[in-house]
């Protein structure tokens, strides 16, 4: 089986989309300083070593304790919170930083699952973490430091990482979460310039040892009223008055409901439904914005149906 039966898809950044979609997650600044400050330390530890002789003129011993951590990455959240787009795109103000010059992304097929077959679920995890394994041991110099890295996406990772404590698991199952286990460790142990990042929105049906080795847990939510405003004034600039921003954003909120729009229902259905409509011959109005509003529903949190949440 080759690449391209075990990946979606693989891109090469620095990317002209990538660093676009990164740049229009409003909203997250601050969790996307964290996180491009985290990727870098886990991927070029001995910038963590540098900065300690640099400040306090030796290695402390808690470096090493750091950069012994699983090269792991959570991403946790409702649907549209944009989870899987930031896990895609981070990588492009890392390949353009300096410190590593390209960053290959892989992201994992649902195929692995397999067809049931006794061991197939395991081989094909095993053999994606070989071909990542591969890949980013081609990005170390002679001298031991990284050129490249490998960020290695599993989106709605729970299908694959479910705790093992179900009754109902399947064996195959469960052995398909010992070989990501496995791979994971692998990385860890060899310290290879590669990040493995599950997406889920399912974070309480993790194998508690999937988490216990994530080294960071980043938690998703839906955007709140300041950056719901934040959106529509970036989209639509000098449109509306001051108090039509901060009505719309009000109306994509609760609003009478448990939950509010999502990231993706403002900018991928909300926003683009207001330029629908206007085009060709009327210009965008609040009263238009009204309208198309009534017609798109925000999406509902995972395990919601009807407004009931499913237990």
């Amino acid at each position: 089986m080759t690449s391209l039966d075990l990946f979606d898809d693989v891109k090469e950044l620095p990317d002209t989309d990538a660093a676009q979609q990164f740049a229009r997650l409003v909203g997250l600044d601050r969790l996307k300083e964290l996180l491009l400050k985290e990727v870098r330390l886990l991927l070029v530890p001995g910038l963590l070593e540098q900065w300690s002789m640099d400040r306090h003129g030796s290695v402390l011993p808690c470096i090493e304790d750091f950069n012994r951590r699983p090269p792991l990455l959570v991403f946790s959240g409702d649907v549209g919170t944009g989870k899987t787009t930031l896990a895609n795109s981070f990588g492009d103000p890392i390949a353009r930083g300096g410190d590593i010059a390209r960053v290959t992304v892989l992201r994992l097929s649902l195929i692995t699952r397999g067809r049931g077959a006794v061991g197939e679920m395991t081989r094909l995890i095993s053999q994606a973490f070989d071909e990542v394994g591969a890949l980013a041991r081609k990005g170390v110099n002679a001298n031991g430091k990284p050129s490249s890295a490998v960020v290695f996406v599993i989106d709605e990772a729970d299908a694959l990482a479910e705790t093992r404590a179900t009754e109902q698991m399947h064996h195959e199952d469960r052995a398909g979460v010992n070989a990501l286990i496995r791979g994971i460790d692998q990385l860890t142990q060899e310290r290879l310039p590669a990040l493995v990042v599950l997406c889920t929105n399912r974070p309480e049906s993790l194998d508690p040892a999937v988490l216990r080795r994530a080294a960071v847990h980043y938690e998703f939510k839906r955007p709140s009223k300041e950056q719901r405003e934040s959106l529509l004034r970036e989209a639509f600039v000098n449109v509306f008055s001051d108090s039509q921003y901060r009505e719309l954003a009000r109306l994509t909120g609760p609003n009478g409901r448990d939950y509010g729009y999502t990231f993706s229902d403002v900018i991928q259905r909300f926003i683009p439904g207001i330029v629908r409509d206007a085009f060709p011959d009327k210009e965008v109005t609040f009263e238009l914005a009204l309208s198309v509003l009534e017609q798109v529903e925000p999406t509902q949190p995972f395990g919601i149906t009807d407004g009931v949440r499913k237990l």
